[in-house]
């Protein structure tokens, strides 16, 4: 019988983001919490860097500092009791709804996990209810949520070790600060790498297999371990689809922003404030649901796929593309 690749997992990816667009909800809530694999690790050192090589940067966080000086955070406190209470019930509306946005967040992840595992159980003959797979990620909430916090702290940590190398080698351009800050962002991207592989399978391990979080992990790291030349591949693979989707972004920029421009250009030759911000506006609203097409598709591609390597992985193995082309070419 034909062992799976990773082809087949893309494939997997594909359909699912596709033909079964009942998950576009879970991946639109699911992508605040960002792609699974190390994807999100590249993008945040990357940017991270070149923030800090930046002179506005610097001058953002002068600003910063300006505004939590002792005597401006004095001048804040310096408020009615009426306008406390507003504060109050302000921080508490947000945070109520930041909670909630995280609990969404966090079952519609595994929902997404849930229905790739149940389609693939069944060979793609059925495909499992929204409202099913709702409820059996609801379940693993906690440890859900505890991967994708441990996630979001490894992924700051390593951020903050290549922007400190960065920092040191800006302002002390030196070759030993220039080596260590390529030491650091060699290290922060395969420790960030390896970690993100851990995460994303002790998520299969937990929705999957319905397993604690500490034997989920030990299990994901026996499995990166069985096949970390494929994890690589894939992951390399995610960063190129993932320039691709940039690209449709971008030209979906233009293209939603073309009513826009018309209504702008009728807006000068008339002088007329109300319709260049209705201009604004309808380019604005176009764009932000093109936006949230393409961040939910893509969040469940990107989520289905690593689940069917899991799944496959777990149960049979996954071969190489690159390794099967070369036992072909050697036959």
């Amino acid at each position: 019988m034909k062992e799976p690749t990773y082809r087949d997992a893309l494939k997997a990816g594909y359909d699912l983001a596709w033909h079964h667009k009942s998950l576009w909800l879970f991946g639109l809530f699911a992508a605040f919490l960002g792609q699974m694999g190390f994807v999100e690790l590249i993008a945040k050192i990357t940017r991270g860097v070149a923030t800090t090589s930046s002179s506005s940067a610097l001058v953002y966080m002068w600003n910063l500092l300006s505004v939590l000086k002792p005597s401006a955070i004095a001048e804040q406190l310096e408020m009615s009791v009426d306008k406390w209470v507003w504060l109050l019930w302000l921080v508490v509306i947000f945070a109520g709804f930041a909670l909630m946005l995280l609990f969404i967040s966090v079952v519609s992840q595994g929902a997404i996990v849930h229905s790739t595992a149940r389609y693939i159980d069944k060979k793609g003959k059925k495909f499992e209810d929204a409202d099913v797979s709702w409820h059996a990620s609801r379940v693993h909430f906690w440890r859900l949520l505890v991967l994708n916090i441990l996630r979001k702290v490894l992924t700051i940590s390593f951020v903050i070790f290549a922007t400190w190398g960065m920092y040191n080698a800006i302002i002390f351009p030196r070759v030993g600060d220039i080596l260590l800050f390529l030491l650091l962002f060699l290290l922060a991207t395969v420790m960030g790498m390896i970690l993100s592989f851990l995460l994303v399978y002790a998520v299969g391990y937990v929705v999957v297999e319905n397993q604690k979080l500490i034997p989920a992990l030990q299990n994901a790291w026996r499995m990166f371990t069985d096949h970390w030349f494929v994890s690589l591949e894939i992951g390399f693979i995610m960063i190129v689809l993932n320039v691709l989707a940039l690209a449709l972004v971008i030209f979906g920029l233009y293209v939603f922003f073309l009513p826009s421009l018309f209504m702008w250009t009728i807006a000068v030759v008339f002088h007329s404030q109300a319709l260049f911000m209705a201009g604004v506006i309808v380019g604005f609203i176009l764009f932000a649901l093109y936006m949230a097409l393409i961040a939910s598709m893509f969040t469940v591609f990107t989520t289905a796929t690593w689940t069917y390597l899991f799944t496959k992985m777990h149960k049979k193995g996954v071969v190489s593309r690159l390794v099967h082309l070369f036992h072909g070419s050697n036959k």
